[in-house]
């Protein structure tokens, strides 16, 4: 992702008011896929850096971060799965 994408997102520095005018304006599902993406993007830059590591006890530490993010991923996962059935259910995708 570019820089110039990663500013759209940026909410640390954003009153709760201009988030929301934002995902009325939106949509959650743009910001939400981009999440998703960065999440798989650090999944594969761990790949990376476990690759690159020589350090038994660097690879253990790496694979355990890969790990940790697997639950995130699945659970970032079931709720597409969740907001595509609500959009479905509710008449908004066709």
């Amino acid at each position: 992702m570019s820089k110039q994408n990663t500013e759209s997102y940026d909410t640390y520095n954003t009153c709760a008011e201009n988030i929301k005018n934002q995902i009325l304006k939106e949509g959650v599902w743009k910001p939400y896929t981009y999440r998703i993406k960065n999440l798989l993007l650090c999944q594969d830059k761990f790949w990376e850096l476990y690759n690159a590591e020589s350090n038994l006890e660097g690879k253990r530490k790496i694979l355990e971060d890969l790990i940790n993010l697997q639950p995130v991923i699945a659970d970032w996962y079931n709720a597409s799965k969740k907001i595509i059935e609500f959009e479905v259910n509710s008449g908004v995708c066709k």
